[in-house]
């Protein structure tokens, strides 16, 4: 049954896989969290123990679990924060329609939260404590940082705020991988736990481009701020920092050539979409530019935990 077909009489179960395909698709998310899950740490095993192998465990199940439930609440907290707003604008929504309720979400998010919270326990203080500390920053997300009325008007101060969620979450990752606490994190670390926070600015970038018969009144888009070109060009900014971020983390831990060149390969493969939006610019090609940094994301992460992987060997310890 499509989207615009359903009512409020359909069983609740098909109306919520329409929510989720519309707002959480399961299958991609479950796709970027393998990806980011495994790339955070199998980073934050072999800086912790270089000669060891790496591996996937109970913790590791843990883990992704509770990242996935992380994003799920986040998705929450966003749909409330931007309820009303969405009513005006994407009045065509599963949740704006009624389908799927507010009231719906908050007790999917709070069991999500709950789910989190155990494992987090489960696996030890050091890791409850990264998951208090993510979970406090989505509050704040939530509220805005109390600086609602000033935030909506800088939208790009906004979006940065929001995606400073990313090091906390590869913090949790460590946790929950090494037992560890999150600022005993080396150095080397942090700097790949950034790198996460702007390949995630690069996608919400790339998903806010629109072609000019696109835009929205009153809805905020990159393209309004940097120009129907510039905001691809800061899509190819932020894809040279992030490129050149995890070649340094690369080089400190000596990898081979070939996860330069499939670093650049990638780099190479997305600058495809950047120029087809440039050189034919209309809606298909706008939104490709959002396929293009999702594929950006979940291959970004797997390069380099197929390339430790595959230096390191792996054991499966379920």
């Amino acid at each position: 049954m499509k989207t615009a077909d359903l009512t409020h009489d359909a069983p609740f179960g098909r109306r919520l896989r329409a929510y989720l395909a519309e707002r959480f698709p399961l299958i991609g998310h479950g796709v970027l969290i393998v990806s980011y899950y495994s790339s955070n740490q199998f980073l934050a095993k072999v800086l912790a123990e270089p000669d060891a192998p790496v591996r996937y465990n109970l913790h590791s199940l843990f883990g992704a679990v509770t990242l996935f439930c992380f994003f799920f609440h986040l998705r929450v907290f966003d749909e409330h924060k931007d309820y009303a707003e969405d009513c005006r604008h994407y009045p065509q929504r599963v949740l704006q329609r009624g389908l799927v309720t507010l009231r719906h979400l908050r007790i999917l998010g709070g069991a999500a939260i709950g789910l989190g919270l155990l494992l987090s326990a489960l696996r030890g203080l050091p890791a409850l404590v990264a998951w208090v500390l993510a979970f406090g920053f989505s509050v704040l997300m939530l509220k805005e940082f109390f600086l609602g009325e000033w935030l909506r008007r800088r939208f790009l101060t906004y979006a940065t705020l929001h995606m400073l969620v990313m090091p906390f979450l590869a913090l949790l990752v460590y946790s929950f991988t090494t037992g560890r606490y999150p600022w005993q994190a080396p150095p080397w670390y942090y700097v790949y736990a950034f790198v996460g926070f702007f390949v995630t600015f690069n996608w919400e970038v790339s998903r806010k481009i629109r072609a000019p018969e696109e835009e929205i009144d009153g809805v905020d888009s990159y393209t309004k701020i940097f120009g129907t070109y510039g905001a691809a060009y800061v899509v190819l900014l932020i894809r040279v920092i992030d490129t050149l971020l995890v070649a340094l983390v690369g080089r400190h831990l000596g990898l081979s050539r070939f996860f330069y060149s499939a670093l650049v390969a990638l780099f190479l493969v997305c600058l495809v979409g950047f120029f087809h939006y440039r050189l034919r610019t209309d809606v298909r090609t706008a939104r490709r530019m959002e396929v293009y940094a999702g594929m950006y994301i979940i291959a970004f992460d797997l390069i380099l935990a197929e390339e430790i992987a595959r230096r390191q060997g792996v054991e499966f310890l379920l």
